[in-house]
């Protein structure tokens, strides 16, 4: 399995052929990531995929001094039960 990445609005990990992701977008004023939708490919899922994206996500966050707005549900119970000092109400 390959790195887990982070690109501009993205956190995704290269899956044999296919692609795991987190979208998200950035508000630099308020200093928060917005996460809409954390993906994973059918053939893919109940291997801890979303977890290690959303622990990059979170890696992330933190080096950048941001909190995180979770619009998608699985980002917010991930935080909920691992980082709720992240969350931005």
């Amino acid at each position: 399995m390959e790195e887990v990445r982070v690109e501009k609005g993205r956190v995704y990990l290269k899956l044999e052929g296919d692609e795991a992701f987190i979208t998200f977008g950035i508000n630099e004023e308020e200093k928060v990531i917005v996460v809409s939708t954390t993906f994973v490919p059918e053939n893919h899922r109940g291997k801890g995929i979303a977890g290690k994206l959303t622990a990059k996500l979170v890696e992330y966050a933190q080096e950048n001094g941001y909190k995180i707005y979770p619009l998608c549900s699985y980002t917010r119970k991930y935080l909920e039960r691992k980082r709720p000092d992240l969350i931005k109400e």
